[in-house]
């Protein structure tokens, strides 16, 4: 963590956290530096926000959920007018048929009380195994490090993360859950209709800001500060088409996938954006693999810079679907993650209502 003058800056930057709430949006405005004005913080990039959201002399753990206000959530509840609703959460038990990186297939283990009671009672439990990475997930702050200092959001060690519940996303649980309001870039449709057939979902595919801004431009779509930003590119679209011998091809032998383009010029979109969170319906949220040497991987920049949680393999067909029909891409969302101590990942439970 930064000390001396850095550190004081720092503390009075977040204790402008609690400014007004602007009169003519409703929405809190939040005094954030420009990027090149942050604070540097010793062994971390230029644009790394660490202390901001500290209060009282307490590091924080929560990252950009803060900016889900009271004040937030109310105006994103304006948001409901039709009362349609969708949950995004990939059925776990059709998530990814092959797994790569080595990661645990789901499993459900059913169990019969009836052999278990000499048939006195008809219960059936279930028990249920998969890794959180292997369907619609929530990225923790303890996901990933900053791969160059192993380090994870607002100066927590790696050994510390693996010895303790800190970044954990029990944090978020216990703050409420997420929400607020969620907003869909519909890349895909967008493309679709404007250059025809899209780029294969199991390529690095690299979508631009200036892309994701086109598309916005397109649905008539303007974003606030404190948005859940969602961005569908087809790569769920695709698993669920694809037959089991292509989906192993695409998943487990090949690590190659779609996503948001990794360089400077979207870092500092997304800081300049001050997202709550970012989803995608694919396993990275950005292009995949990213270039690590280059320095501007989005998970070590979302994560671990700024703090912003991710949300990966989201099904996003549905809710494109009730978008187009709402002529609407904006939303009230509301995800409750599993509350477990020190979660490294989740399931999202999440519903976007309209």
């Amino acid at each position: 963590m930064p000390e001396g003058k850095d550190r004081t800056l720092i503390q009075k930057a977040s204790e402008r956290l609690s400014a007004v709430k602007d009169a003519m949006t409703g929405q809190p405005h939040f005094d954030f530096p420009a990027f090149d004005q942050l604070p540097k913080v010793e062994g971390q990039p230029q644009g790394c926000t660490w202390g901001f959201f500290d209060k009282n002399g307490v590091r924080d753990q929560v990252g950009t959920i803060n900016l889900l206000t009271p004040e937030v959530v109310k105006q994103a509840s304006q948001e409901i007018r039709s009362g349609q609703h969708v949950q995004l959460d990939w059925c776990l038990s059709d998530g990814v048929q092959f797994p790569g990186f080595g990661r645990r297939k789901f499993e459900q283990k059913v169990i019969d009380f009836r052999t278990l009671t000499d048939g006195k009672q008809i219960v059936l439990d279930d028990e249920l195994h998969f890794n959180t990475q292997g369907g619609s997930q929530w990225d923790s702050l303890k996901h990933c490090a900053h791969q160059k200092t192993q380090m994870h959001y607002n100066g927590l060690s790696h050994e510390e993360a693996i010895a303790s519940d800190k970044n954990g996303i029990h944090n978020w649980c216990e703050r409420g859950g997420i929400v607020g309001r969620g907003v869909l870039v519909d890349w895909l449709s967008w493309y679709e209709k404007k250059h025809g057939n899209p780029p294969s979902p199991i390529t690095t595919h690299a979508i631009p800001i200036s892309e994701i801004e086109e598309t916005l431009k397109w649905q008539g779509t303007t974003l606030k500060p404190a948005d859940i930003l969602l961005v569908r590119s087809g790569y769920t679209r695709w698993h669920d088409y694809a037959n089991p011998a292509e989906r192993k091809a695409g998943t487990q032998d090949n690590a190659n996938a779609i996503g948001v383009e990794a360089n400077e010029a979207s870092v500092r979109w997304f800081y300049e954006h001050h997202f709550a969170a970012v989803a995608g319906d694919t396993v990275a949220f950005e292009s995949w693999p990213p270039n690590i040497e280059a320095g501007w991987a989005l998970h070590e920049w979302l994560l671990v810079q700024f703090g912003t949680p991710i949300g990966e393999l989201w099904n996003l067909e549905g809710l494109s679907k009730v978008c187009e029909q709402e002529k609407k891409w904006s939303f009230f969302l509301t995800s409750a993650p599993l509350h477990v101590r020190g979660g490294v990942g989740s399931p999202p439970g999440v519903i976007a209502i309209f």
